[in-house]
């Protein structure tokens, strides 16, 4: 019945199943901005798309990673920061070019830091991928040992 507690067998059946597995989650979030690159580049726009992966070796109560929602609210929030926005306007940008890989590797780690502090104990964040345009990406993630 949806919404009632597992029963005893319910949650020795779930170990069961879950149990040894590795959970991928990825969800996506969409922005438009624009950027330059310094000194003489010419501004120009990108429809980004910013997708994030997280790992985790076990589910919930419920075989649940995390709710889609609580991952889904931190990378929509990143990517608000920068909608509709010059990047080169916007710390860190200031400061190094506004480049996609500079930009994806700002994203990891603020959505790193906003996930230590909602989610903590959750799924690691493993990798993000953005899009400057339907066919050409950047990935980052952390470096082993890092």
């Amino acid at each position: 019945m949806p919404g009632s507690a597992l029963t005893a067998d319910g949650r020795v059946l779930q170990r069961a199943i879950t149990s040894g597995m590795r959970y991928e989650l990825g969800i996506d979030s969409f922005f438009g901005a624009s950027h330059a690159m310094r000194p003489s580049g010419e501004r120009h726009t990108h429809s980004f798309r910013v997708q994030a992966s997280f790992h985790t070796d076990s589910v919930d109560a419920n075989g649940m990673v995390v709710g889609f929602r609580d991952v889904t609210n931190l990378l929509d929030a990143e990517a608000r920061r920068y909608s509709g926005r010059f990047l080169n306007e916007l710390e860190p940008f200031t400061r190094i070019q506004a480049t996609g890989e500079n930009l994806a590797a700002v994203i990891f780690r603020n959505l790193d830091a906003a996930l230590g502090e909602s989610l903590p104990g959750g799924p690691q964040l493993v990798t993000v991928t953005l899009w400057e345009n339907p066919t050409s990406y950047v990935r980052v993630s952390r470096q082993e040992g890092a």
